[in-house]
């Protein structure tokens, strides 16, 4: 045959069929190359995966391969039907068969053209082990290793001649795949066994050898064409260092490594063609060496295929290699030369492959949801995929690739970022934000790196993967209008799709004039000085309001958002008020929680939109913002936070400790610009008379007056005391007796009440306070006030004036207006946030559960089926008052219910309602007598009263809160609720503060922790927030990165979406309008999946909700793992599992591996989530006996645990012991633990 030209080729392939033997990004590829110059009919392989691909596209004709997912692997079927179509040459692209030595040599016996490398060159490069014999017969370096493929014995002889570390590697194939490095002489039976697995699987070939490991250097390539006439041309370096587990990410052409000379490039180029022209090759090939710092390479392997990276070599050069590879193919002599081809051009590629790499780059699949693909000068993209299309598992997690070419470094990299930054993949991770990371960084920009680049540089995943926030807004919506309910208020399944909706939320606003804006408040802001005179010589009662936080948190379940806040905001800044309560208590956690907002940028949002009057925080003392006491320097770092967003910090204990307020004195002392407010838990009952409060606020002064240093009569000109009645029940008189007694000892000293509306007599107990001489009152808006908070601000302003007699300084008619805004809001509030007991409770006097919590906890009882046992727990609250006597205010109220809950339950378990009325006597009469009346029969019956308490009420009991504020309870107390321990009990009692035993935060560790959990430095704030509610703020992070800000979206809406046919305008947190309109929604699958269909900003999307329970068994009756159950080990992705380690009856540790799956070419280790005995396995496979794999779905039941049976004592035995009944173990003789 002689030398054809270029030209002759293409008449000679013009209209004849060439067959892609491959798939996706490749395949679209070379078909492209092939219809654009040599007018040929491109046809592509395709299984039913793949026949709707996107790639596909670019075939002309689609040759079918069937069901089976690895179809791309049969060589003889695909030459059969390529024959059957008059095919006269197939390509295999990269990856498959491409590097199966028998693909060439069968085409060749088919009378087929082979677009590669012959089967004998190809098993001279292309295999690992006879390419190094080559090289050292060049004198080409090598890694040093084995001479040949290895078995287990023969690798730990080499191993223990070259030392560790080592890698096993595959004998054929390349990208990266059947890589293992062994660190540790104990790995290689392990590794050695999934490195010839994996081997076998991906490329037909199970022989592994052994390399030396380099730890420190960079992988540089050389690209090389030859044709049939020993032409050989050698291209510029590419450098591949940037690779995570041994596969490439990014490669660049030239190097931008400064230990790339002129005279190394050359050398390598030699050495690439020395080898190519030794085995007299034709084609594409790739030459990869490893390259030490000082220069010094090393090969490692050929490549005789086409490279997933050549297109930079053909950016850089403006060729075409595939085009020139099907010539070459054809007969036709090798057009490039030294003095036509010479480079243009830097570039750059990055693999954009649909993997986290913030968890190990694990390849996910799935319905890519949105797509916008970047473009502009200097920008290329070869790709597979478009909006809507189902990602498979099957296959590997290449998505596009990605590459940017232009005159020099700097601007490819400016090319990149823009690219990176225009790319838009929806619905599934890909690399694309990593990758920004990566070219932020120095050294990567320097080109200063090495293969450990990504694993030494922990820093590089620390970003978030966050869509423009109107798209997350806009799931957000689908996910609540698919389910008809929202799922993050956690309000349980309120309502359906199909439940009336409530009117569009369009509020009306009254229009504030601009007199009243500009009118300053009165209040001095910056100066406790100053704000304290004011409060005492004013001459009229100052008001709190406190609609944000107290009233909404009994009346709403703290579901009051900061949206709504903001409408109403300005006009209560306007209203005279000397104070709003806009933070702290359960609010504070629940904005977390269910409002997915965070509380101090609430706070700071609140002091802009009304920044005239003052706002104020409740804090629980030890508890800080949260349920437990908390370390000085935790309360110190939250108390600097506070200070720096509220004005008035009101402090309370329980227990009225007053040590446990002190860290949160010495923050808010040291300002000028906060007042602090320490708070007295006021309750009516036998020896919490006026007397006993005049001696707890003589220690209140005591303690501010040693932080402030100063008496404690100079003391009570620095704060205010609060009179905290939470629970609603200290009568009229008695406050009048109260604060009588508190003006006559300190007549400086300004006062602030706060009660609830629970018993109904707020208003007069308020009117009394006044009346006495409390300089402020709390209240809140009437279209706020329900069963539960405080009373309305206007009644109580009349009261006060019309029957008292006494002054005030509140704008009623912006009190009304404000009124006017809310009652617009409070209906959806009500609708599904509302406490389902309602109404006036007087009988609080008796049990003294406080504020919401009276409904709360008597909610949960009947939601529990135990309502019918309430009356009784009330009593029992009643009766535990007078036995162990503290107040009922947060976290005593939860203590004090779930005393009772516990104690009249168990009771009912035992012996019925006659049981729990038994007990409730004994209890009464305990309660009304002295100890020398009780008989001996009632004393032993008074130890059932605590039997079932829980850990909280023991540690009540033990002082683990603080000091008693009427001391220890009778012994017998301890009896009954420590049993046989009670005297050691006894022993341990402290009337310490916890704070004197809790150790400081190790504030670093914590935050180390924190950014492992969320992948980036947090906030001060979210810091913050995580130290007092680590799970919640964990949360609520995730929720914002996932949907954005929900303040942005109408209150209807936020809680029932829209329905279909409907539509949206909103504002994102940058103002920036947006319009969203539902299209539909479909019917569940049977995994409970709807696709929701709509249009954002004039661009479809969809989106899968789950809005059903999926069937235990799907539609072919494969089991479904419960993800509730930790016994059930589930299949983490779709894959196929290749091997089983388990069998029933094994007993295994948390941590131990169970099976392995090879998901889209990696494979996963599945380890066991806890101790147990294996109960039932499912799916088996063991591709090394018989080289099959089994495939499996996401989330199907492959493994099933059971409890963790007897073990013998015996330690020559240890066998488990799985009968029940039997003595003595059956193995050995042993006798068994009882």
């Amino acid at each position: 045959m002689g030398i054809k030209t270029f030209e002759q080729v293409l008449e000679e392939v013009r209209g004849k069929a060439i067959l892609v033997a491959n798939r996706g990004i490749p395949a679209r590829r070379i078909c492209r190359s092939i219809r654009e110059r040599f007018d040929a009919v491109a046809v592509m392989t395709a299984t039913d995966i793949d026949k709707t691909s996107p790639a596909a596209s670019a075939a002309q004709e689609l040759l079918l391969l069937g069901s089976d997912p690895r179809a791309y692997l049969d060589i003889d079927h695909i030459i059969a039907l390529a024959k059957q179509r008059d095919m006269v040459a197939i390509h295999p692209g990269w990856g498959f068969a491409s590097e199966d030595e028998r693909f060439p040599a069968k085409c060749k016996a088919a009378g087929l053209t082979f677009i590669g490398s012959t089967a004998e060159a190809m098993n001279l490069l292309g295999n690992k082990v006879q390419v190094r014999k080559l090289a050292k017969k060049l004198n080409i370096p090598v890694v040093p290793g084995s001479e040949g493929a290895v078995d287990i014995p023969t690798a730990r002889t080499i191993i223990n001649e070259i030392g560790l570390p080592v890698m096993l590697k595959a004998e054929g194939g390349g990208g990266g795949r059947g890589i293992f490095a062994i660190h540790r002489a104990e790995e290689l039976s392990d590794a050695f066994m999934k490195a010839s697995t994996m081997a076998q699987a991906s490329f037909g070939n199970p022989r592994l050898y052994v390399e030396k490991y380099l730890p420190s250097v960079r992988h540089i390539e050389i690209q090389v064409i030859a044709d049939m006439y020993g032409n050989v041309f050698a291209f510029d370096e590419r450098d591949c260092t940037v690779q995570r587990n041994h596969q490439k990410l990014i490669e660049i052409t030239p190097s931008p490594w400064a230990g790339i000379t002129p005279e190394l490039r050359e050398r390598l180029k030699e050495y690439s063609r020395m080898l190519v022209r030794e085995v007299g090759y034709h084609s594409l090939c790739t030459v990869e060496f490893l390259v030490t710092a000082d220069g010094t390479p090393y090969l490692i392997e050929v490549n005789t295929r086409l490279q997933v990276e050549h297109g930079i070599t053909e950016c850089r050069y403006g060729i075409d290699l595939v085009e020139e590879q099907i010539a070459v193919a054809f007969g036709a002599k090798l057009r490039f030369t030294e003095e036509n081809t010479a480079p243009q051009h830097v570039a750059m590629q990055v693999r954009i492959n649909c993997e986290d790499p913030q968890n190990h780059f694990a390849p996910n699949s799935g319905l890519v949801s949105r797509y916008v693909s970047p473009g502009g000068p200097g920008v290329r993209l070869d790709s597979n995929m478009c909006a809507g299309y189902e990602f498979p598992s099957n296959y590997d997690s290449a998505g596009s690739l990605l590459i940017a070419y232009g005159q020099g470094w700097e601007k490819v990299l400016g090319i990149m970022e823009r690219c990176l930054g225009e790319y838009v993949i929806g619905g599934i991770k890909t690399t694309i934000p990593f990758y920004k990371q990566v070219l932020k960084h120095p050294k990567f920009r320097a080109g200063d790196l090495d293969t450990n680049f990504i694993a030494n540089t922990p820093e590089l995943m620390c970003y978030s993967d966050l869509a423009p926030e109107a798209e997350r807004l806009a799931r957000l919506v689908a996910e609540v209008s698919a389910k008809g309910y929202n799922p993050y208020v956690q309000l349980g399944e309120y309502r359906t799709r199909e439940t009336p909706r409530m009117p569009r939320f369009e509020p009306v606003l009254p229009h504030i004039p601009g007199a009243v804006r500009r009118a300053p408040s009165p209040y001095p802001t910056g100066d406790r000085t100053a704000l304290l005179d004011y409060l005492r010589d004013a001459g009229h009662v100052h008001f709190t309001d406190t609609t944000p936080r107290d009233m909404t948190q009994s009346n709403s379940g703290n579901r009051f958002r900061l949206a709504e806040d903001a409408l109403i905001g300005p006009y209560l800044d306007n209203c005279g008020f000397f104070s709003i309560e806009n933070g702290g208590g359960a609010h504070f956690h629940v904005a977390l929680m269910a409002n997915m907002t965070y509380p101090f940028s609430e706070a700071k949002e609140w002091n802009r939109f009304a920044p005239k009057t003052l706002k104020q925080i409740l804090i629980r003392s030890t508890n800080v913002l949260g349920y437990k006491p908390q370390p000085k320097n935790l309360m110190r770092m939250t108390g600097e936070m506070v200070c720096d967003t509220h004005h008035i910090i009101r402090c309370f204990d329980f227990l009225n400790h007053i040590e446990n307020m002190r860290p949160f004195a010495e923050v808010a002392l040291n300002r000028t610009d906060v007042v602090f407010e320490p708070a007295l838990s006021l309750s009516w009952a036998k020896g919490f008379d006026v007397d006993h409060y005049v001696g707890v606020t003589e220690e209140v002064l005591r303690m501010v007056g040693s932080v402030a240093g100063v008496g404690p009569d100079q003391a009570a000109k620095q704060i205010i005391l609060g009179l905290k009645d939470m629970a609603g029940m200290c009568p009229p008189r008695f406050m009048t007796a109260l604060v009588t007694a508190l003006r006559k000892r300190w007549p400086s000293l300004v006062l602030h009440y706060h009660r609830h509306y629970t018993d109904g007599l707020f208003v007069p107990s308020v009117g009394a306070a006044a009346k006495a001489g409390a300089h402020i009152v709390d209240a809140a808006l009437g279209a706020s006030v329900r069963s539960y908070g405080q009373g309305d601000v206007l009644a109580t302003a009349a009261y006060l004036e019309d029957e008292l007699g006494l002054k005030t300084n509140l704008n009623k008619n912006m009190i009304r207006d404000c009124n006017f805004v809310l009652k617009q809001i409070m209906p959806y509030y009500d609708r599904y946030c509302a406490p389902y007991f309602q109404g006036i409770d007087h009988d609080v006097v008796e049990h003294a559960m406080p504020g919401g919590a009276t409904s709360s906890s008597q909610e949960g009882a009947m939601k529990q089926g135990y309502i019918h046992l309430l009356p009784y727990m009330l009593k029992f609250l009643a009766g535990t008052r007078k036995i162990v006597r503290y107040h009922d205010v947060t976290p005593g109220s939860q203590v004090t219910w779930n005393t009772a809950f516990l104690a009249v339950t168990n009771a009912h378990k035992r012996g019925g309602e006659e049981e729990v009325r038994y007990l409730l006597e004994v209890l009464d009469h305990v309660a009304r007598h002295d100890e020398a009346e009780l008989t001996p029969e009632m004393r032993k019956a008074r130890l059932s009263i605590y039997q079932d308490c829980n850990d909280a009420f023991r540690n009540l009991l033990l002082g683990r809160f603080g000091k008693l504020p009427l001391g220890f309870p009778a012994d017998w107390v301890y009896e009954s609720a420590f049993g046989n321990e009670w005297k050691k009990a006894i022993a341990s009692r402290t009337e310490a503060s916890p704070l004197d035993s809790l150790t400081d935060v190790d504030l670093a560790a914590e935050e180390r922790g924190y950014v492992e959990i969320i992948r980036r430095k947090p906030t001060e704030e979210e810091f913050v927030l995580y130290l007092n509610h680590p799970g919640d703020a964990i949360k609520t992070i995730q929720l914002r990165a996932r949907f954005g800000n929900p303040n942005n979206l109408p209150l209807d809406v936020w809680f029932e979406g829209i329905a279909p046919g409907e539509d949206l305008n909103f504002l994102d947190s940058n103002g920036k309008p947006h319009h969203l309109a539902l299209l539909s929604i479909s019917r569940p699958n049977e995994a409970g999946m709807s696709v929701v269909r709509y249009v954002l900003d004039s661009e479809f999307m969809s989106c899968e909700v789950q809005v059903a329970k999926a069937a235990i068994s799907d539609a072919k009756g494969t089991e479904k793992a419960d993800p509730s159950n930790p016994m059930h080990v589930a299949a983490p992705s779709n894959g196929d599992l290749w091997v089983m380690y388990v069998h029933p009856g094994d007993v295994v540790k948390a941590g131990e591996e169970l099976f392995n799956i090879s998901i889209m070419k990696q494979e996963k280790a599945v380890l066991a989530p806890v101790s147990g005995m294996v109960k039932r396995v499912l799916k088996t496979a063991d591709y090394r006996e018989s080289k099959q794999m089994m495939p499996v779905r996401e989330g199907e039941l492959i493994v099933e645990l059971g409890p963790i049976p007897r073990t013998c004592p015996n330690a020559a035995c240890s066998r488990p012991i799985t009968m029940e009944g039997i003595d003595f173990c059956p193995y050995c003789g042993e006798a068994l633990n009882p």
